[in-house]
Formats: structure tokens, C-alpha cells, sequence
């Protein structure tokens, strides 16, 4: 469970406050929900009063696909690279309705800065980007082809609305139009929204997925601090309803696969990557994974928790049970966006702009149960979930996040079928949770 100081950590937070339609014919619906289409991305962080925005756009400025994408880069600092231009108003409107996507690519424009109820702020300039102006400099750039839109700042709501919708474009946002969205400290990574859209991305299969996620992810971390719900909102045009991401996989897997790419650097607690204070906080924590024997494995967020996996008592854990447990229960505490930074006294390699990378989400939620993704357990485990399968209904079964029991539960009735699993999943004095009902995954946002 996440400890008291990290939940403290999170009440640390701020709010996030601050021409005509083409007439060509856009692409068929089909065809735009191929992956690997040409890319031409345009990332600006508005303010440079907190790092979180350059952040954002410095991690997905490195997660872009290497071959055929073309990004631009917008910052508000006043010291910046020879590839990037101020975030004015002017400089980006500017550059928007300069770009000239491939006939069969598409646009990516990310925004992360404060905001207002009139629109998106801009503090290199002083001023508020509007809706209508930013849909005419797309109409004017990016034209009929796909299109994909994020804003990320309180308020943002106002963009996922007309005149910013059109049937070539998906429009992501942070907020509602009457509410904040949050993370905007000092002691922030990224805000909330950021990390959990960008933390949703590896192997989302669609844009849709990734809206599905992120939100869960923000709400629930919202749930955690008691804050009132931004609700991120979002538009899909009916041209691009579908539109896979510049990620996702041509040939997704039905189980995903752990990725770590080790440094050539052994495990320290002063490298975790987490804030100076929290890293002072959970000083026995770091230490006591760094004496710990194999097979172990670290997983973080940017925030703060740590989600340690080490031996049990069966000593039946494998190097893959170990790492993968890590990342799942990290999702299961946080709603998502966590970094599998440690196997063994490996730490994770780091992408050119100096930051991790989130690993793609382990943790299913809803749909099918199968055997070979079902959390929490071992790998040796998983003939009880094909034995569980087989049963006929009603039936439950029931998980322990921070341990390795499951409970099968049958009866006359679901509700019984569910007390049942849960006496037996906790029969080893451990905190349960209901992850199936019949066939079908019922975890949601709600069990955390």
C-alpha cells in the first residue's frame, strides 16, 4: 500500500490554472488507422516557471518514432537549444500553419502549460492561445489530415469543443472547460495528466485507448488526494474515430512483454529518480533493496512511490515474476505511468533527455480473462487460472495486490461466488480484491 509520506507528498500539488475548413477531401477512415504513417509533430511548453511542462515535451520529443517524423520544439525558456523556438503566441501560430505534412502522414501537436477559461497561456508572450485561433493555424498547416491534438492545462475543455472539432481530428484534453487539472508544482516531473497520457502510450493500440487510460489514471489519482475531478475530455472526429497511434504495434501481442534496456551504471539509491526529499524519506527503503539478493526488481514513479519486489518465502519467484509484480502493483497503487527502473543491481538506461522510461502498462483491467496476463501472481500460478477457467459459473476470482494469493470462489449466486473467493484469497491474512467475475475482468478504477 502506498505509505502516508508519498500520499502527503500528493496533497503537495497546485492546479494547473493559467479561417474555413479545407476544402480537401480527407483520407478514408481505413486508411487512417494504419500505424507507421509520416509524423509531423509540434511540442510546446508554454511556461518555464516549473520544469514539468519541458518535461513533457523533452520525453516525447524522445519517444517519437525515429524514422519519418519531423518535430518542432517550443519552449519558454529563455536559455534553449539551436533546435527549439520561443512559445510566443505569434512563434507558435507561426509555425503551425508553416508545417507541410506528407499527403499520407499526419499531424501531432502537443500543448502542456497553465490555462485559463479562455484558453491555453503562453508566458514567453504574455498571452492567451484561443481555441478559434488555434484551429485556424491547423486549417491553415496541417489541413484535411489526421490530426492529433493535446492540450494539457486547466480549463482545456475549451479546445475539445467547436470550433477546434473537426472530422479529421482527435482532441485530447486535461480538463473540463469550468475545471482545473493538477501537478503544476515545483516538485513535479510532469502533471498529472501529462505522466498519465504519456505513461499511456507504449502500447496503446489507439487513440481511444489512450484517452480510456489516461483519464482512468487521472481520476484515480485524483481519488487519492481527495481533489475535485478535472475530467480530461476529449473529441474523435468521425474521420479519424479509430486512428492508431504513431506507437502502437502492427501486430500487438496478447501478453506484454517486460522491457528493460540496463545502464552500464549498478543500482544507488541516490540515482532512483525521485525528488531529493522523497529519496531522504524512504532512505531504509532504497537501502534495503540494495542489500537484498536476486531476484529483485524496482519500480517508481516520478511522484515518488517505490514498489519493491524481492524473494519470498516460497522462493519460487523467477527474475520475470519479480519485475513484473513491481510494475504491477506500482500501477495498481498509482492508476498507471510507472518506471520498472531496477532489475536486480541494473538500473534502467535513460533516453537522451535525461529521463526513464514508463514502462507499457502491465496491468489489464477490463475485457477477457487470460490466464497468461492475469497480475499479481507467479507464472507457476497460472494452471489455477486455467483450472479457474474451466469452471462453469457463477464464479469469482480473487486477487491479493501486494502478495502472491488467489481465491476461487463458486455459488448460487455472484454474490456468494464472491464472498467465497475472498475468504479463500484471504485466508493467509492478506488484503484482497475481486479481478473476475465468470470470464470477464471487473478490476476497473474502482478496486485500487
Amino acid at each position: 500500500m502506498p505509505s502516508l509520506g508519498w500520499l502527503a507528498f500528493l496533497m503537495l500539488l497546485s492546479a494547473c490554472a493559467a479561417p474555413a475548413p479545407p476544402s480537401d477531401t480527407p483520407p478514408p477512415l481505413l486508411a487512417v488507422k494504419q500505424a507507421n504513417r509520416p509524423v509531423l509533430a509540434v511540442l510546446a511548453a508554454g511556461d518555464a516557471s516549473i520544469d514539468a511542462f519541458d518535461d513533457a515535451i523533452g520525453y516525447l520529443s524522445d519517444i517519437l518514432p525515429a524514422r519519418g517524423t519531423e518535430t518542432h520544439l517550443l519552449t519558454a525558456r529563455r536559455h534553449r537549444g539551436a533546435d527549439m523556438e520561443a512559445s510566443t503566441k505569434s512563434a507558435l501560430l507561426a509555425r503551425l500553419q508553416a508545417v507541410r505534412p506528407a499527403a499520407n502522414g499526419e499531424c501531432f501537436v502537443y500543448l502542456t502549460s497553465h490555462g485559463n477559461q479562455n484558453g491555453f497561456y503562453l508566458a514567453a508572450s504574455g498571452e492567451i492561445l484561443k481555441p478559434d485561433e488555434l484551429d485556424r493555424a491547423l486549417s491553415a498547416g496541417c489541413g484535411a489530415v489526421p490530426t492529433v491534438v493535446v492540450v494539457s492545462a486547466c480549463y482545456s475543455g475549451v479546445f475539445a469543443q467547436a470550433p477546434m472539432t473537426r472530422p479529421n481530428r482527435v482532441i485530447l484534453t486535461a480538463a473540463r472547460p469550468d475545471r482545473t487539472s493538477f501537478g503544476c508544482g515545483a516538485g513535479f516531473t510532469y502533471t498529472y495528466f501529462d505522466e498519465c497520457l504519456i505513461g499511456a502510450l507504449p502500447n496503446a493500440p489507439d487513440w481511444h485507448a489512450v484517452y480510456d487510460r489516461a483519464r482512468g489514471c487521472v481520476g484515480f489519482r485524483e481519488h487519492q488526494i481527495d481533489a475535485t475531478p478535472s475530467e480530461p475530455q476529449a473529441a474523435f472526429g468521425a474521420d479519424v474515430d479509430g486512428l492508431a497511434t504513431p506507437w502502437a504495434s502492427s501486430k500487438p501481442d496478447s501478453a506484454v512483454a517486460l522491457r528493460f534496456a540496463p545502464a552500464p551504471i549498478s543500482y544507488k539509491p541516490a540515482l532512483v529518480p525521485i525528488s531529493l526529499d522523497e529519496r531522504d524519506r524512504q532512505a531504509d527503503q532504497l537501502a534495503q533493496y540494495a542489500a537484498s539478493p536476486a531476484p529483485k526488481a524496482l519500480a517508481v514513479t516520478p511522484g515518488g512511490l517505490v514498489s519493491m519486489v524481492r524473494p519470498d518465502n516460497t522462493g519460487k519467484r523467477t527474475e520475470a515474476d519479480v519485475a513484473r509484480l513491481a510494475v504491477q502493483r506500482c500501477e495498481w497503487l498509482t492508476g498507471g505511468a510507472c518506471i520498472l527502473f531496477a532489475r536486480d543491481d541494473r538500473i534502467a538506461e535513460l533516453m537522451p533527455s535525461g529521463e526513464p522510461p514508463f514502462h507499457p502498462l502491465l496491468l489489464e483491467r477490463s475485457g477477457r480473462l487470460k490466464s497468461a496476463t492475469v497480475p499479481f501472481i507467479r507464472d507457476d500460478q497460472r494452471p489455477a487460472i486455467d483450472a479457474y477457467l474451466a469452471l462453469s459459473g457463477p464464479k469469482a476470482l480473487a486477487l491479493s495486490p501486494g502478495h502472491t494469493e488467489l481465491g476461487v470462489g463458486g455459488g448460487a449466486t455472484m454474490e456468494d461466488a464472491r464472498r467465497d473467493a475472498l475468504d479463500r484469497c484471504a485466508a493467509g491474512v492478506r488484503e484482497c480484491l475481486i479481478y473476475a467475475e465468470n470470464d470477464g475482468i471487473v478490476l476497473g478504477w474502482g478496486n485500487n
